[in-house]
């Protein structure tokens, strides 16, 4: 794992080279008024320190693989990962029908009192936040066109 790790870095290290290299082939403009080379220059800046962090963690960690062991022996609750699918395959269908207000405040209901347990008090109160803010934000703030559902809302 170490080794693929410190090939993952090499790798993204010469992409990010040649992602900063093609990109001053472009205009680069200024901070004030940036040209169409300034934003990929500077995310293969911000790639290559991220692979060579990459690379000089994996060198010199050496519980890396004690990590992994933990993580795979810690036991892994698949019926609470189906139910999440489950809910989103059926958030997802039910969109339409339902409408964004009503099929978002049912997700996060069934998230906060089936997935993680919580009273019925702090369920709706979180269902209601989120829907309805999602809902300003997305609706109201963003002016983009959510399902209505049957009921119109």
């Amino acid at each position: 794992m170490k080794k693929l790790d410190q090939w993952n870095g090499v790798a993204f290290l010469i992409i990010s080279g040649i992602i900063c290299w093609g990109s001053t082939r472009l205009p680069y403009g200024n901070v004030h008024n940036p040209g169409p080379g300034f934003l990929p220059f500077w995310l293969g800046v911000v790639m290559g320190l991220l692979s060579i962090a990459l690379l000089i963690k994996t060198t010199f960690q050496t519980e890396r693989v004690k990590m992994i062991r933990e993580l795979f022996a810690k036991k892994i609750r698949w019926g609470k990962v189906f139910y999440v699918l489950a809910g989103l395959i059926l958030y997802a269908f039910l969109m339409d029908y339902l409408g964004f207000l009503l099929i978002t405040f049912l997700f996060i209901a069934f998230l906060t009192r089936f997935i993680d347990p919580q009273s019925w008090k702090k369920v709706i109160g979180w269902a209601l936040v989120g829907s309805v803010g999602s809902y300003l934000i997305f609706e109201v703030w963003m002016k983009l066109r959510l399902p209505k559902g049957f009921f119109g809302i």
